[in-house]
Protein backbone atom coordinates (compact mmCIF):
# COMPACT_ATOMS: atom_id res chain seq x y z
CA UNK A 1 0.00 0.00 0.00
CA UNK A 2 1.33 3.39 -1.03
CA UNK A 3 1.62 5.81 1.87
CA UNK A 4 0.09 9.18 1.17
CA UNK A 5 0.38 12.75 2.30
CA UNK A 6 -3.07 13.98 3.35
CA UNK A 7 -4.00 17.57 4.08
CA UNK A 8 -7.15 18.06 6.18
CA UNK A 9 -8.75 21.47 5.70
CA UNK A 10 -11.14 23.26 8.05
CA UNK A 11 -12.96 26.18 6.36
CA UNK A 12 -13.09 29.55 8.15
CA UNK A 13 -16.81 29.36 8.96
CA UNK A 14 -16.83 30.52 12.59
CA UNK A 15 -20.02 32.51 12.12
CA UNK A 16 -20.34 35.80 13.93
CA UNK A 17 -17.40 35.00 16.18
CA UNK A 18 -14.04 36.48 15.30
CA UNK A 19 -11.76 33.70 16.53
CA UNK A 20 -11.80 29.92 16.93
CA UNK A 21 -12.13 28.72 20.51
CA UNK A 22 -10.93 25.08 20.55
CA UNK A 23 -9.54 22.47 18.12
CA UNK A 24 -11.91 20.38 15.99
CA UNK A 25 -12.35 16.85 17.37
CA UNK A 26 -13.55 15.21 14.13
CA UNK A 27 -10.59 16.40 12.07
CA UNK A 28 -8.18 15.53 14.89
CA UNK A 29 -9.54 11.97 14.99
CA UNK A 30 -9.17 11.60 11.23
CA UNK A 31 -5.55 12.82 11.38
CA UNK A 32 -4.82 10.25 14.09
CA UNK A 33 -6.38 7.42 12.06
CA UNK A 34 -4.34 8.38 8.99
CA UNK A 35 -1.07 8.47 10.92
CA UNK A 36 -1.79 5.11 12.52
CA UNK A 37 -2.16 3.68 9.00
CA UNK A 38 1.26 5.04 8.08
CA UNK A 39 0.10 8.07 6.10
CA UNK A 40 1.36 11.56 6.86
CA UNK A 41 -1.31 14.07 7.86
CA UNK A 42 -1.31 17.82 8.28
CA UNK A 43 -4.15 20.19 9.23
CA UNK A 44 -4.89 23.53 7.59
CA UNK A 45 -7.16 25.33 10.04
CA UNK A 46 -8.60 28.28 8.14
CA UNK A 47 -10.47 29.36 11.27
CA UNK A 48 -7.04 30.49 12.47
CA UNK A 49 -5.46 31.35 9.11
CA UNK A 50 -8.36 32.37 6.82
CA UNK A 51 -6.17 33.78 4.04
CA UNK A 52 -6.28 31.42 1.05
CA UNK A 53 -2.65 32.30 0.33
CA UNK A 54 -1.71 30.55 3.58
CA UNK A 55 -3.56 27.45 2.39
CA UNK A 56 -1.89 27.51 -1.02
CA UNK A 57 1.51 27.96 0.62
CA UNK A 58 0.94 24.93 2.84
CA UNK A 59 -0.17 22.83 -0.14
CA UNK A 60 2.89 23.79 -2.17
CA UNK A 61 5.19 23.00 0.76
CA UNK A 62 3.49 19.77 1.91
CA UNK A 63 2.58 18.51 -1.60
CA UNK A 64 -0.40 16.36 -0.50
CA UNK A 65 -1.70 13.43 -2.54
CA UNK A 66 -5.17 13.87 -1.07
CA UNK A 67 -7.11 16.73 0.50
CA UNK A 68 -9.98 16.15 2.91
CA UNK A 69 -12.23 19.12 3.53
CA UNK A 70 -14.77 19.32 6.34
CA UNK A 71 -18.22 20.76 5.60
CA UNK A 72 -20.82 21.87 8.12
CA UNK A 73 -24.32 22.85 7.01
CA UNK A 74 -23.77 26.31 8.46
CA UNK A 75 -21.67 28.12 5.87
CA UNK A 76 -21.41 25.19 3.47
CA UNK A 77 -21.07 27.47 0.44
CA UNK A 78 -17.79 28.67 1.87
CA UNK A 79 -16.57 25.07 1.77
CA UNK A 80 -17.84 24.67 -1.78
CA UNK A 81 -15.94 27.75 -2.94
CA UNK A 82 -12.71 26.48 -1.40
CA UNK A 83 -13.13 23.07 -3.05
CA UNK A 84 -13.70 24.53 -6.49
CA UNK A 85 -10.77 26.93 -6.19
CA UNK A 86 -8.49 24.13 -5.05
CA UNK A 87 -9.61 21.84 -7.87
CA UNK A 88 -8.98 24.55 -10.43
CA UNK A 89 -5.56 25.41 -9.01
CA UNK A 90 -4.44 21.84 -8.22
CA UNK A 91 -6.40 19.52 -10.57
CA UNK A 92 -4.02 16.64 -9.91
CA UNK A 93 -4.90 16.46 -6.18
CA UNK A 94 -7.94 14.38 -5.28
CA UNK A 95 -10.39 16.07 -2.91
CA UNK A 96 -12.78 14.30 -0.53
CA UNK A 97 -15.55 16.10 1.34
CA UNK A 98 -16.66 15.06 4.81
CA UNK A 99 -18.47 16.49 7.81
CA UNK A 100 -22.08 16.78 8.88
CA UNK A 101 -23.31 18.50 5.73
CA UNK A 102 -22.47 15.50 3.57
CA UNK A 103 -24.58 13.32 5.87
CA UNK A 104 -27.62 15.57 5.42
CA UNK A 105 -27.56 16.16 1.64
CA UNK A 106 -25.47 13.20 0.38
CA UNK A 107 -24.85 13.22 -3.39
CA UNK A 108 -25.82 16.88 -3.67
CA UNK A 109 -22.32 17.85 -2.50
CA UNK A 110 -20.80 16.34 -5.65
CA UNK A 111 -23.52 17.79 -7.86
CA UNK A 112 -22.64 21.27 -6.61
CA UNK A 113 -18.82 21.04 -6.40
CA UNK A 114 -15.83 19.72 -8.31
CA UNK A 115 -14.85 17.39 -5.45
CA UNK A 116 -13.86 13.86 -6.44
CA UNK A 117 -15.76 12.08 -3.68
CA UNK A 118 -17.38 12.45 -0.26
CA UNK A 119 -17.81 10.40 2.91
CA UNK A 120 -21.05 10.31 4.89
CA UNK A 121 -21.94 8.98 8.34
CA UNK A 122 -19.17 8.02 10.75
CA UNK A 123 -16.55 8.56 8.10
CA UNK A 124 -13.13 7.63 9.52
CA UNK A 125 -13.09 4.11 8.09
CA UNK A 126 -14.44 5.33 4.75
CA UNK A 127 -11.69 7.94 4.47
CA UNK A 128 -8.97 5.48 5.52
CA UNK A 129 -10.03 2.88 2.96
CA UNK A 130 -10.02 5.52 0.23
CA UNK A 131 -6.56 6.73 1.30
CA UNK A 132 -5.36 3.12 1.35
CA UNK A 133 -6.34 2.71 -2.29
CA UNK A 134 -9.32 0.39 -1.96
CA UNK A 135 -11.55 0.48 -5.09
CA UNK A 136 -14.21 3.16 -4.71
CA UNK A 137 -17.07 0.77 -5.53
CA UNK A 138 -16.11 -1.37 -2.51
CA UNK A 139 -15.94 1.41 0.10
CA UNK A 140 -19.01 1.71 2.29
CA UNK A 141 -20.08 5.24 3.13
CA UNK A 142 -18.51 6.68 -0.04
CA UNK A 143 -20.12 8.96 -2.63
CA UNK A 144 -18.03 9.05 -5.81
CA UNK A 145 -17.94 9.62 -9.57
CA UNK A 146 -17.56 6.60 -11.84
CA UNK A 147 -15.64 6.58 -15.11
CA UNK A 148 -18.69 7.99 -16.91
CA UNK A 149 -18.95 10.88 -14.48
CA UNK A 150 -22.08 9.49 -12.83
CA UNK A 151 -22.41 10.09 -9.10
CA UNK A 152 -22.63 6.83 -7.15
CA UNK A 153 -23.68 6.46 -3.51
CA UNK A 154 -22.46 3.31 -1.79
CA UNK A 155 -24.29 1.67 1.12
CA UNK A 156 -23.55 3.22 4.55
CA UNK A 157 -20.60 2.10 6.60
CA UNK A 158 -21.44 0.33 9.86
CA UNK A 159 -20.94 2.31 13.05
CA UNK A 160 -17.91 1.23 15.04
CA UNK A 161 -18.81 -0.41 18.33
CA UNK A 162 -15.29 -0.52 19.75
CA UNK A 163 -14.47 3.13 20.41
CA UNK A 164 -11.59 2.13 22.69
CA UNK A 165 -9.77 0.91 19.58
CA UNK A 166 -9.67 4.46 18.23
CA UNK A 167 -6.44 6.45 18.52
CA UNK A 168 -6.56 9.61 20.60
CA UNK A 169 -7.41 12.60 18.41
CA UNK A 170 -4.25 14.33 17.17
CA UNK A 171 -4.88 17.79 18.64
CA UNK A 172 -1.16 18.47 18.61
CA UNK A 173 -1.42 18.97 14.85
CA UNK A 174 -3.37 22.20 15.49
CA UNK A 175 -1.75 25.50 16.47
CA UNK A 176 -3.05 25.09 20.02
CA UNK A 177 -1.58 28.36 21.24
CA UNK A 178 -3.75 30.28 18.74
CA UNK A 179 -7.12 29.24 20.19
CA UNK A 180 -9.16 31.46 22.46
CA UNK A 181 -9.50 28.78 25.13
CA UNK A 182 -6.91 26.42 26.55
CA UNK A 183 -9.28 23.47 26.46
CA UNK A 184 -9.11 19.97 25.05
CA UNK A 185 -12.33 18.52 23.58
CA UNK A 186 -13.20 15.03 24.80
CA UNK A 187 -15.57 12.76 22.88
CA UNK A 188 -16.40 10.09 25.45
CA UNK A 189 -19.30 8.59 23.49
CA UNK A 190 -21.01 8.78 20.11
CA UNK A 191 -24.63 8.76 19.07
CA UNK A 192 -27.83 9.58 20.92
CA UNK A 193 -30.88 7.30 21.38
CA UNK A 194 -33.34 10.18 21.69
CA UNK A 195 -35.49 11.49 18.85
CA UNK A 196 -35.55 15.31 18.99
CA UNK A 197 -36.91 16.48 15.65
CA UNK A 198 -34.55 19.45 15.24
CA UNK A 199 -31.34 17.49 15.76
CA UNK A 200 -29.19 16.20 12.88
CA UNK A 201 -26.80 14.16 15.02
CA UNK A 202 -28.45 10.85 14.20
CA UNK A 203 -27.78 11.48 10.50
CA UNK A 204 -24.04 11.46 11.24
CA UNK A 205 -23.54 9.28 14.33
CA UNK A 206 -26.69 7.17 14.41
CA UNK A 207 -29.42 6.83 16.99
CA UNK A 208 -27.70 4.25 19.15
CA UNK A 209 -25.42 5.04 22.09
CA UNK A 210 -21.80 3.89 21.80
CA UNK A 211 -19.33 4.61 24.57
CA UNK A 212 -15.65 4.48 25.36
CA UNK A 213 -14.69 2.75 28.59
CA UNK A 214 -14.09 4.98 31.64
CA UNK A 215 -10.42 3.99 31.68
CA UNK A 216 -9.94 4.92 28.03
CA UNK A 217 -11.54 8.34 28.58
CA UNK A 218 -9.53 9.17 31.68
CA UNK A 219 -6.32 7.88 30.10
CA UNK A 220 -6.79 10.44 27.31
CA UNK A 221 -7.37 13.19 29.86
CA UNK A 222 -4.20 12.19 31.71
CA UNK A 223 -2.29 12.21 28.41
CA UNK A 224 -3.16 15.92 28.00
CA UNK A 225 -2.62 16.74 31.67
CA UNK A 226 1.00 15.68 31.18
CA UNK A 227 1.20 18.20 28.34
CA UNK A 228 0.02 21.05 30.55
CA UNK A 229 -3.76 21.01 29.98
CA UNK A 230 -6.29 20.75 32.77
CA UNK A 231 -9.59 21.90 31.21
CA UNK A 232 -11.68 19.45 29.20
CA UNK A 233 -14.83 20.21 27.21
CA UNK A 234 -17.00 17.13 26.73
CA UNK A 235 -18.75 17.29 23.37
CA UNK A 236 -20.85 14.11 23.74
CA UNK A 237 -24.44 14.25 22.60
CA UNK A 238 -25.55 12.31 25.67
CA UNK A 239 -22.68 11.88 28.13
CA UNK A 240 -24.88 10.68 31.00
CA UNK A 241 -27.15 8.31 29.07
CA UNK A 242 -25.39 5.50 30.96
CA UNK A 243 -25.34 7.13 34.39
CA UNK A 244 -23.36 4.34 36.05
CA UNK A 245 -20.60 4.69 33.44
CA UNK A 246 -20.57 8.48 33.94
CA UNK A 247 -20.10 7.91 37.67
CA UNK A 248 -17.25 5.50 36.96
CA UNK A 249 -15.46 8.17 34.90
CA UNK A 250 -15.79 10.59 37.81
CA UNK A 251 -14.61 7.97 40.31
CA UNK A 252 -11.55 7.19 38.21
CA UNK A 253 -10.60 10.87 37.93
CA UNK A 254 -10.90 11.19 41.70
CA UNK A 255 -9.00 7.95 42.44
CA UNK A 256 -6.09 9.07 40.26
CA UNK A 257 -6.01 12.44 42.01
CA UNK A 258 -6.32 14.35 38.74
CA UNK A 259 -6.90 18.09 39.14
CA UNK A 260 -9.11 18.94 36.17
CA UNK A 261 -11.92 21.23 35.11
CA UNK A 262 -14.77 19.54 33.23
CA UNK A 263 -17.23 21.50 31.09
CA UNK A 264 -20.46 20.14 29.61
CA UNK A 265 -21.38 23.02 27.33
CA UNK A 266 -22.91 20.68 24.74
CA UNK A 267 -25.52 19.80 27.32
CA UNK A 268 -26.68 16.98 29.58
CA UNK A 269 -30.17 15.50 29.61
CA UNK A 270 -32.01 16.83 32.68
CA UNK A 271 -33.61 13.41 33.18
CA UNK A 272 -30.23 11.64 33.16
CA UNK A 273 -28.70 13.13 36.32
CA UNK A 274 -29.26 12.51 40.02
CA UNK A 275 -27.78 13.81 43.27
CA UNK A 276 -25.11 11.10 43.48
CA UNK A 277 -23.89 11.64 39.92
CA UNK A 278 -23.82 15.43 40.32
CA UNK A 279 -21.93 15.10 43.60
CA UNK A 280 -19.34 12.94 41.87
CA UNK A 281 -19.13 15.32 38.90
CA UNK A 282 -18.41 18.18 41.30
CA UNK A 283 -15.77 16.17 43.15
CA UNK A 284 -14.12 15.19 39.85
CA UNK A 285 -13.82 18.83 38.79
CA UNK A 286 -17.00 19.76 36.88
CA UNK A 287 -17.32 23.55 36.66
CA UNK A 288 -20.20 23.99 34.19
CA UNK A 289 -23.28 22.10 33.01
CA UNK A 290 -25.74 23.13 30.31
CA UNK A 291 -29.18 21.56 30.15
CA UNK A 292 -31.40 21.64 27.07
CA UNK A 293 -35.06 22.27 27.81
CA UNK A 294 -35.93 24.12 24.56
CA UNK A 295 -39.39 25.21 25.80
CA UNK A 296 -41.48 25.02 28.96
CA UNK A 297 -44.65 24.39 26.93
CA UNK A 298 -45.54 20.72 27.23
CA UNK A 299 -47.39 20.64 23.88
CA UNK A 300 -44.32 22.02 22.09
CA UNK A 301 -42.06 19.55 23.89
CA UNK A 302 -44.23 16.73 22.57
CA UNK A 303 -44.15 18.10 19.03
CA UNK A 304 -40.33 18.25 19.00
CA UNK A 305 -40.20 14.77 20.62
CA UNK A 306 -37.97 16.02 23.40
CA UNK A 307 -39.40 13.37 25.77
CA UNK A 308 -38.72 15.57 28.79
CA UNK A 309 -40.98 16.83 31.57
CA UNK A 310 -40.29 20.38 32.78
CA UNK A 311 -40.38 19.15 36.38
CA UNK A 312 -37.37 16.99 35.60
CA UNK A 313 -35.57 20.14 34.44
CA UNK A 314 -36.50 22.01 37.61
CA UNK A 315 -35.30 19.10 39.70
CA UNK A 316 -32.01 18.84 37.79
CA UNK A 317 -31.35 22.56 38.22
CA UNK A 318 -31.98 22.40 41.97
CA UNK A 319 -29.78 19.31 42.37
CA UNK A 320 -27.03 20.97 40.34
CA UNK A 321 -27.20 24.07 42.54
CA UNK A 322 -27.02 21.86 45.62
CA UNK A 323 -23.91 20.16 44.20
CA UNK A 324 -22.31 23.58 43.72
CA UNK A 325 -21.99 23.44 39.94
CA UNK A 326 -22.91 26.54 37.88
CA UNK A 327 -25.46 25.76 35.21
CA UNK A 328 -27.03 27.05 32.03
CA UNK A 329 -30.40 26.18 30.50
CA UNK A 330 -30.96 26.37 26.75
CA UNK A 331 -34.21 27.40 25.07
CA UNK A 332 -35.20 27.47 21.40
CA UNK A 333 -37.32 30.30 20.01
CA UNK A 334 -39.86 29.09 17.46
CA UNK A 335 -40.59 25.49 18.40
CA UNK A 336 -43.65 23.90 16.73
CA UNK A 337 -46.78 24.79 18.66
CA UNK A 338 -45.14 27.84 20.19
CA UNK A 339 -46.75 31.30 20.17
CA UNK A 340 -45.56 34.66 21.42
CA UNK A 341 -47.57 34.04 24.60
CA UNK A 342 -45.91 30.67 25.24
CA UNK A 343 -42.53 32.29 24.58
CA UNK A 344 -43.25 34.88 27.27
CA UNK A 345 -44.03 31.98 29.61
CA UNK A 346 -40.66 30.45 28.64
CA UNK A 347 -38.96 33.71 29.56
CA UNK A 348 -40.82 33.87 32.86
CA UNK A 349 -39.96 30.24 33.55
CA UNK A 350 -36.30 30.88 32.72
CA UNK A 351 -36.07 33.87 35.04
CA UNK A 352 -37.65 31.81 37.82
CA UNK A 353 -34.84 29.23 37.60
CA UNK A 354 -32.39 31.84 38.98
CA UNK A 355 -29.36 30.27 37.35
CA UNK A 356 -25.96 31.50 36.16
CA UNK A 357 -26.71 31.65 32.45
CA UNK A 358 -29.45 31.17 29.87
CA UNK A 359 -29.40 30.73 26.12
CA UNK A 360 -32.21 31.47 23.67
CA UNK A 361 -31.40 30.04 20.26
CA UNK A 362 -33.18 30.91 17.04
CA UNK A 363 -34.61 27.68 15.62
CA UNK A 364 -32.68 26.75 12.50
CA UNK A 365 -34.18 23.80 10.57
CA UNK A 366 -31.58 21.55 8.96
CA UNK A 367 -32.42 19.67 5.75
CA UNK A 368 -32.89 15.98 6.47
CA UNK A 369 -34.45 16.47 9.91
CA UNK A 370 -38.06 15.89 10.94
CA UNK A 371 -38.27 19.57 11.87
CA UNK A 372 -37.52 20.59 8.29
CA UNK A 373 -40.36 18.42 7.00
CA UNK A 374 -42.75 19.67 9.73
CA UNK A 375 -42.21 23.27 8.64
CA UNK A 376 -42.91 22.43 5.00
CA UNK A 377 -46.28 20.99 6.04
CA UNK A 378 -47.26 23.34 8.88
CA UNK A 379 -45.49 26.65 8.33
CA UNK A 380 -43.84 28.88 5.75
CA UNK A 381 -40.17 29.27 5.03
CA UNK A 382 -39.21 32.94 4.91
CA UNK A 383 -35.84 32.12 3.35
CA UNK A 384 -34.49 29.22 1.37
CA UNK A 385 -32.04 26.88 3.14
CA UNK A 386 -29.31 28.00 0.72
CA UNK A 387 -29.76 31.52 2.08
CA UNK A 388 -30.21 31.03 5.83
CA UNK A 389 -27.55 28.34 6.16
CA UNK A 390 -25.00 30.68 4.61
CA UNK A 391 -25.93 33.96 6.29
CA UNK A 392 -24.86 34.08 9.91
CA UNK A 393 -27.24 36.93 10.72
CA UNK A 394 -30.20 34.60 10.07
CA UNK A 395 -28.50 31.98 12.24
CA UNK A 396 -28.60 34.32 15.22
CA UNK A 397 -31.21 37.05 14.80
CA UNK A 398 -33.62 36.48 11.96
CA UNK A 399 -36.48 33.91 11.99
CA UNK A 400 -36.23 31.72 8.91
CA UNK A 401 -39.80 30.46 9.00
CA UNK A 402 -43.15 31.38 10.50
CA UNK A 403 -46.49 29.83 11.38
CA UNK A 404 -49.98 31.30 11.60
CA UNK A 405 -49.76 31.14 15.40
CA UNK A 406 -46.28 32.66 15.63
CA UNK A 407 -45.66 35.08 12.73
CA UNK A 408 -42.39 36.69 11.72
CA UNK A 409 -42.57 39.98 13.61
CA UNK A 410 -43.51 38.29 16.86
CA UNK A 411 -40.63 35.86 16.41
CA UNK A 412 -38.22 38.74 15.87
CA UNK A 413 -39.46 40.38 19.05
CA UNK A 414 -39.12 37.13 20.98
CA UNK A 415 -35.55 36.55 19.77
CA UNK A 416 -34.54 40.07 20.86
CA UNK A 417 -36.17 39.62 24.27
CA UNK A 418 -34.39 36.31 24.77
CA UNK A 419 -31.02 37.72 23.73
CA UNK A 420 -31.50 40.67 26.09
CA UNK A 421 -31.98 38.29 29.03
CA UNK A 422 -28.89 36.32 27.98
CA UNK A 423 -26.80 39.50 27.87
CA UNK A 424 -28.11 40.70 31.23
CA UNK A 425 -27.07 37.48 32.97
CA UNK A 426 -23.74 37.36 31.11
CA UNK A 427 -22.75 40.85 32.24
CA UNK A 428 -23.83 40.28 35.84
CA UNK A 429 -21.95 36.99 35.98
CA UNK A 430 -18.71 38.48 34.72
CA UNK A 431 -18.81 41.97 36.27
CA UNK A 432 -20.92 41.51 39.40
CA UNK A 433 -24.53 42.45 40.07
CA UNK A 434 -24.04 46.21 40.37
CA UNK A 435 -21.48 46.82 37.61
CA UNK A 436 -23.17 44.23 35.41
CA UNK A 437 -26.51 46.00 35.74
CA UNK A 438 -24.91 49.30 34.72
CA UNK A 439 -23.25 47.63 31.72
CA UNK A 440 -26.57 46.09 30.73
CA UNK A 441 -28.36 49.43 30.87
CA UNK A 442 -25.70 50.81 28.52
CA UNK A 443 -25.96 47.79 26.23
CA UNK A 444 -29.76 48.19 25.94
CA UNK A 445 -29.35 51.35 23.89
CA UNK A 446 -29.71 50.54 20.15
CA UNK A 447 -26.95 53.03 19.28
CA UNK A 448 -24.50 51.15 21.51
CA UNK A 449 -25.46 47.77 20.05
CA UNK A 450 -25.08 49.05 16.50
CA UNK A 451 -21.79 50.94 16.81
CA UNK A 452 -19.86 49.50 19.76
CA UNK A 453 -20.59 45.76 20.06
CA UNK A 454 -17.84 44.86 17.60
CA UNK A 455 -15.29 46.83 19.60
CA UNK A 456 -16.56 45.35 22.86
CA UNK A 457 -16.30 41.82 21.48
CA UNK A 458 -12.70 42.34 20.37
CA UNK A 459 -11.89 43.82 23.77
CA UNK A 460 -13.42 40.83 25.49
CA UNK A 461 -11.37 38.45 23.36
CA UNK A 462 -8.19 40.39 24.08
CA UNK A 463 -8.93 40.18 27.81
CA UNK A 464 -9.43 36.42 27.58
CA UNK A 465 -6.14 36.04 25.72
CA UNK A 466 -4.32 38.00 28.40
CA UNK A 467 -5.85 35.84 31.11
CA UNK A 468 -4.87 32.73 29.16
CA UNK A 469 -1.23 33.84 28.98
CA UNK A 470 -1.19 34.53 32.71
CA UNK A 471 -2.71 31.11 33.56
Amino acid sequence: MEKKKVLLVLPPNIGRYVVATIPHAGVAYLAAFLEREGHKAEIADMRIYPDEKELYSQIERFKPDLIGLSTASIGYKMSYEIVNKLKKRYPEIRIMLGGSHVSTVHSKVLEETEADCAAYGEAEQTFIEFANGKPAAEIKGLIWRNENGEIMTNPPAPFSQDLDSFPYPAYEKFKLSKFLEKRIPIVASRGCPHRCTYCSVRLVMGQGFRARSPKNVVDEMEHWIKKGYDTFEFSDDNFTFDMKRAEEICDLITERGLKVKMIFGNGLRADRVNEELLRKLKKAGCIWIAYGLETSDQKSLELIKKDLDINKLKSAVEMTKKAGIPQQVNFIVGCPGQTFETFKKDLEFAEGLKIAQLRFYNLLPYPGTEMFEWIKQNGRFLYEPDDYLNDFNYWSDEPVFETDDFPREERRKAIKMGQAKVMELFLKRHFGKVAGTVCYKVWERPFVQKHFMGIATKGWILLKRLRLKQA
